[in-house]
C-alpha cells in the first residue's frame, strides 16, 4: 500500500502559505461554522462533546423538514415528493426542485398537492428557518471561534498578493472576526447608508483594494442582503441580518434576474483567481457539493496545469469516495484526509518516514497527531509512533496551525 509522508505534506503547505507573492484562495464551506463548538465543558477526563454553533447542512435540512412538517400533512407529504426527485437530498438540492415547481405552476393548479401560494409559503418557512439558523447574537458566539485565529494569521501576514476568500456560508462570523481584528475587507458592497452591490469592480482590478485589504466573497449570499427596490430597478444592499432569508442564494433563485448579478460576478471571480499563474485554492468545511463551484474549479485545473487546489476534507477518507477519484484523475488536485490523502494523483494513508520527538512535536503536534517517541522506546512503539490523524482537516486546528506560523522560526522545521 502507497503511504504519504504526512510532515512533508505539512512543510509543503507551510512553504505555500509563506509564498506572499502568489495568488492564494480560500475556499470555506459550512464546516467551518460548525466548527465552532458551544457543547458545555466536562469535567477532567471525560471526552468533549461537539455542539456546532451552526449545524452543518445534515443537521440544517433536518430542521427545515421539521419546520414544514409542522405544517400539515400536504406539506408534509410535498417535502417527501421533493426528496424523491433529489439524487442528493440536502436543503439546497429541496429548494431548487421547490423553484423549478414555483416557476412552473400555473394559476389554479396544483403540484406537489399544493397550490402556488402554498408553495410560495413552503419556500418562505424554509427561507425563514435557515435565516433563524444562521443569525448569531452576541451572546450566543463563544469568548474565542477558530475565525479569530484565521485572522490573527492573516493581521500578521505579510502579502504582495491580496487574499481572496470565497465562502458558501450564510452567517457573518468572518466579517466579525475580521473587525474584531481591525482588518480591512472589501465584499463587493460600496456606500454608507444602504451600502450596495457594486458589480463592476470585479471587472476592473483597479477598483478593488489593494494588498493589505483582504476580498471577502459570499458565494451563497448572506443573512445580511437585502433586496430593495429603486428606480433604477432593484438593488442588493447590505444590511442587519435579518430573519427573511431572502437573500440566501443556495439554489435555481441563483439566475432570477434580480439575484444573479451578486452570484454570477462571484463564480466568475472564483474561476478568474483560480486560473491565475501558480495559484493556489485550499478548501476548508466544503464538501464539494455544489456542482457549479465544482465545474468552475475542475475546469480550471484541467486547462490551468500551474493552479492547484488543496482539499482539506474533515474526517476519514475512502478509496472509493468521488473526491478521491476526482483528486486521482487530476495532479494538480490534492484531497487530505483525517487517515489519507490523494498527492500528485496517488492515494496513500499517512505513516510520518521518521516519528515526531521532542524536537519536532512543537511544528507536527498542531498539523498531525501521533505519539511522540521517547529516548527509550521499543522498535515497536516506534512504529507506532509513525502512524496517526492528519489535524489540518478541522478548521479549528487548521486556524491553530496558520496563526503558529509566524511564531515559529525555520530552526524549528
Amino acid at each position: 500500500m502507497n503511504r504519504h509522508d504526512p510532515r512533508n505534506v505539512v512543510e509543503n503547505l507551510r512553504n505555500h502559505l509563506a509564498a506572499h507573492d502568489k495568488p492564494l484562495v480560500f475556499l470555506f464551506g459550512a464546516g467551518t461554522s460548525s466548527a465552532v463548538n458551544i457543547a458545555p465543558a466536562v469535567r477532567s477526563g471525560e471526552k468533549q462533546n461537539h455542539q456546532p454553533l451552526v449545524p452543518s447542512m445534515g443537521p440544517l435540512t433536518e430542521r427545515c423538514k421539521a419546520a414544514i412538517v409542522n405544517l400539515g400533512k400536504p406539506f408534509s407529504n410535498a417535502w417527501s415528493r421533493l426528496e424523491s426527485e433529489c439524487k442528493r437530498v440536502n436543503i439546497e438540492a429541496i429548494l431548487t426542485r421547490l423553484h423549478l415547481k414555483i416557476d412552473a405552476i400555473g394559476t389554479g393548479e396544483k403540484l406537489l398537492g399544493l397550490t402556488k401560494e402554498e408553495l410560495e409559503r413552503m419556500e418562505s418557512i424554509i427561507r425563514k428557518t435557515i435565516a433563524g439558523a444562521v443569525m448569531l447574537t452576541e451572546d450566543m458566539i463563544p469568548n474565542k471561534v477558530p475565525h479569530d485565529d484565521f485572522s490573527a494569521w492573516v493581521k500578521q501576514a505579510v502579502r504582495t498578493v491580496p487574499l481572496e476568500i470565497f465562502t458558501t456560508n450564510y452567517d457573518i462570523l468572518f466579517e466579525r472576526a475580521f473587525e474584531h481584528a481591525h482588518i480591512p475587507f472589501f465584499d463587493g458592497f460600496i456606500g454608507a447608508y444602504e451600502p450596495f452591490f457594486y458589480g463592476d469592480s470585479f471587472k476592473l482590478e483597479d477598483l478593488l483594494p489593494r494588498d493589505k485589504w483582504v476580498r471577502l466573497w459570499k458565494i451563497h449570499g448572506s443573512v445580511n442582503w437585502k433586496l430593495v427596490k429603486h428606480t433604477g430597478g432593484d438593488m442588493v444592499i447590505r444590511t442587519q441580518p435579518m430573519g427573511t432569508g431572502e437573500m440566501i442564494l443556495p439554489s435555481h433563485r441563483k439566475y432570477d434576474e434580480s439575484r444573479k448579478q451578486p452570484y454570477l460576478s462571484l463564480m466568475d471571480r472564483l474561476g478568474q483567481m483560480l486560473g491565475r499563474e501558480h495559484a493556489l485554492l485550499i478548501s476548508c468545511g466544503y464538501g464539494f457539493g455544489d456542482q457549479h463551484i465544482n465545474a468552475v474549479i475542475f475546469s480550471v485545473l484541467d486547462n490551468r496545469r500551474t493552479s492547484s487546489v488543496i482539499a482539506l476534507h474533515f474526517g476519514e477518507l475512502s478509496s472509493e469516495d468521488p473526491l478521491v477519484k476526482w483528486s486521482k484523475e487530476r495532479r494538480n488536485f490534492t484531497v487530505l484526509g483525517a487517515n489519507a490523502g490523494v498527492i500528485g494523483g496517488q492515494w496513500g494513508e499517512w505513516q510520518l518516514l521518521n516519528p515526531v520527538d521532542d524536537q519536532t512535536h512543537s511544528f507536527m503536534d498542531t498539523a498531525f497527531d501521533s505519539d511522540a517517541i521517547k529516548p527509550d522506546s521499543t522498535d515497536a512503539s516506534l512504529e507506532e509512533g509513525r502512524l496517526g490523524k492528519m489535524r489540518l482537516v478541522d478548521f479549528n486546528w487548521f486556524c491553530k496551525f496558520l496563526n503558529s506560523m509566524e511564531r515559529k522560526s525555520e530552526g524549528e522545521l
